[in-house]
């Protein structure tokens, strides 16, 4: 199943509309980056997550020694999280914090799968192809070597493999001064870091590993 354009569409829209109107309220206050956590829970909903198992967002969970704001999560009642995205966006000073964000993301990931190690995490992260920060000088980033970086932390298959990886990874490059903005389909260059196949890549992966969990959901 492809990603819902439409509803990607929309929700880009709606994003820098929010974001213009008062950047500093939409970020710090996070009204802008919920509206990326809708449309994940919707396009998990269209993958049949319902019932006890309906993805939620903005949920604490206690990862390896202290409790996380999850901003997608699909918990069971017993099992506790099966499912995790974290959703980032950048939007401005790209090239002075994507390492710091980077780093928090593997330490994210880490603490997640520490405890829950079967749990599938996925990581959708956004930058734009220019900021549209009033004022803000253009700036140069190396969206090459951001690319390797996340591939880098990408693609965990087993449980068994490193806790600092994630199961997927969509690395979105959006274009935000086009009316309305659109998303880069040739970036990136690597096919398992594109938004195409993410959420069935999620959903693929946490079948494999819930499937009797699964079988036995009534909801």
């Amino acid at each position: 199943m492809a990603y819902n354009k439409e509803k990607l569409n929309q929700t880009l829209s709606e994003m820098k509309e929010t974001f213009l109107a008062d950047p500093n309220t939409a970020v710090r206050g996070q009204n802008f980056i919920k509206q990326l956590h809708e449309y994940c829970i919707a396009e998990l909903i269209e993958r049949g997550f319902t019932g006890e198992l309906t993805p939620k967002g903005e949920i604490k969970v206690l990862t390896s020694h202290k409790f996380k704001d999850i901003d997608v999560a699909v918990v069971h009642p017993t099992s506790g999280p099966l499912l995790i995205i974290g959703v980032r966006s950048q939007m401005s000073s790209l090239g002075k914090n994507f390492l710091n964000y980077y780093e928090m993301e593997v330490g994210d990931v880490s603490a997640i799968h520490e405890r829950y190690p079967l749990c599938v995490v996925g990581l959708l992260y956004l930058h734009p192809t220019e900021s549209i920060l009033p004022g803000s000088k253009k700036e140069k980033f190396d969206f090459d070597r951001a690319e390797k970086m996340f591939a880098l932390i990408s693609d965990r298959e087993k449980s068994s493999d490193p806790q600092a990886h994630y199961e997927e990874i969509a690395y979105l490059r959006v274009n935000f001064h086009r009316d309305p903005p659109t998303l880069d389909h040739k970036f990136p260059t690597l096919e398992n870091l594109r938004l195409d196949n993410f959420f069935d890549k999620l959903l693929q992966k946490y079948i494999e590993r819930n499937f009797p969990l699964l079988k036995n959901n009534k909801s």
